[in-house]
Formats: C-alpha cells, sequence, structure tokens
C-alpha cells in the first residue's frame, strides 16, 4: 500500500505542477454544462423537464466524459515519456501501480465532479433540493467505481496504436449498464430525498467497483506485460 501511495503522490504532484489533465477535464465538463444550459433551457422554463431529471442525466454525462479524458492521460503519459518501463521494473508488485494510479485518478476525476455540480447549480441557479450532500455521495460511490473500470481498461489499451480510440470503445459500454444508468437513478432519488429508494443501485454499482477492483490487482502484472 505504501508504493501504492508513493506512485499516486507522485502523479498529484506532477499534475499539480502541469495541471492538463484537470484542465482538460475542467475544461469538457464546463462546455458540456453550458451546453446542456442552453439546449434544454426552453425545455425547462416550459415544464416538460424537470430539472432533477436534467441534473441526474446531465452530471453523471459530464462524469463519465471526463472519467475518459483523465483516463487516456494516465498510462498514455508514462508510455510516452518512456517511463512505464520504469514503472514495471520497480521491485514492488506490480498490483501496487493499478492501486496507485486509481488513487490518482480518484482524485482528479472527483474534484471534476464536484466542480461540475457546482457548476450545474450555478448555471441552473439549482440547490438540488437542499440534497446537495447526497448528491456528492452518490457521485463519490459511482466515481469510485468508474475510475476502478477506467485504469483497468487505460492500461489494457494503452500498447494499443489506436488508444485514444479503444479506450472509449472498451470503457463506454462497461460503465453504461453497470454505473451510469444506475447512478443516474441513485442522483435523481438522492436529489427528491428519496435515497433509500436506491440501496439497490448503491449496492451494485459498490459490487461492480469490488469485481473490477479484484479484477484489475489481480491481472495487472498481464495486463502490463500485454
Amino acid at each position: 500500500m505504501r508504493a501504492a501511495l508513493i506512485l499516486a503522490t507522485k502523479d498529484l504532484k506532477i499534475e499539480l505542477r502541469s495541471k492538463e489533465v484537470v484542465s482538460s477535464m475542467f475544461l469538457f465538463s464546463l462546455l458540456i454544462v453550458i451546453a446542456f444550459r442552453f439546449a434544454f433551457a426552453e425545455a425547462v422554463d416550459s415544464g416538460a423537464l424537470s430539472l432533477e431529471d436534467l441534473a441526474a442525466s446531465s452530471l453523471w454525462i459530464c462524469f463519465s466524459f471526463a472519467t475518459i479524458v483523465g483516463m487516456h492521460t494516465s498510462f498514455a503519459k508514462e508510455k510516452d515519456r518512456e517511463t512505464l518501463e520504469g514503472l514495471m521494473l520497480c521491485p514492488v508488485d506490480r498490483s501496487a501501480l493499478f492501486l496507485g494510479k486509481a488513487l490518482s485518478n480518484l482524485v482528479l476525476v472527483f474534484i471534476v465532479d464536484l466542480l461540475s455540480i457546482l457548476f450545474f447549480g450555478l448555471f441552473f441557479a439549482f440547490d438540488y433540493d437542499g440534497h446537495a450532500v447526497e448528491v456528492v455521495g452518490v457521485a463519490l460511490v459511482g466515481t469510485v467505481t468508474l475510475v476502478l473500470v477506467g485504469t483497468l481498461v487505460a492500461a489494457i489499451s494503452v500498447n494499443a496504436r489506436a488508444r485514444e480510440v479503444l479506450l472509449p470503445i472498451l470503457l463506454i459500454p462497461l460503465i453504461a449498464f453497470s454505473v451510469i444508468i444506475p447512478c443516474v437513478t441513485a442522483t435523481r432519488n438522492a436529489i427528491a430525498g428519496e435515497l433509500t429508494e436506491s440501496v439497490r443501485d448503491i449496492v451494485s454499482i459498490a459490487g461492480f467497483a469490488l469485481i473490477f477492483g479484484a479484477v484489475g490487482y489481480l491481472s495487472f502484472d498481464y495486463v502490463l506485460e500485454g
């Protein structure tokens, strides 16, 4: 675990200096929220679409695409700078590399999640009906699963020639039904103050996190060799 924390700290320090990944994810999420603001303004004003439904769906679109942007750069930078081989030669269990990358990715993506929640509230003058804390909680649970799946898929695709295309092709089908759909439902119920109605969804999301976390931890050695 110490090796994983060291790697995560290294990645976060590099990102703190360059701000490449966070700025890309931040700008991407901001543009999505602005696009939704103008695209659905008339529907929201007329009552044809509720802000609760729009918030639940648009937030998870922001989270998902921000994750894809972040996961792509997670291993791609190591590959391009030829430091991935150095990490593989470190005298530590390679599963620690998976945990370290997942931890750093989780911090970066969750920061963008919080900013997206804030942006939506500002642009739509929406206070989440006083349940913003519950929305953040659901976002955290879902983001953990997104990051675990994304880190594994990013490691699989990093050695491919068309890794920019392969990553979303592999990742989106995996997270669509296991994370995004139940998270949208849970977020909608959280805004309505009925989070207890989504206990099954949250358990399902946590279950997928455990499954993909275990798969990534146990198979990461073989994934990097690929």
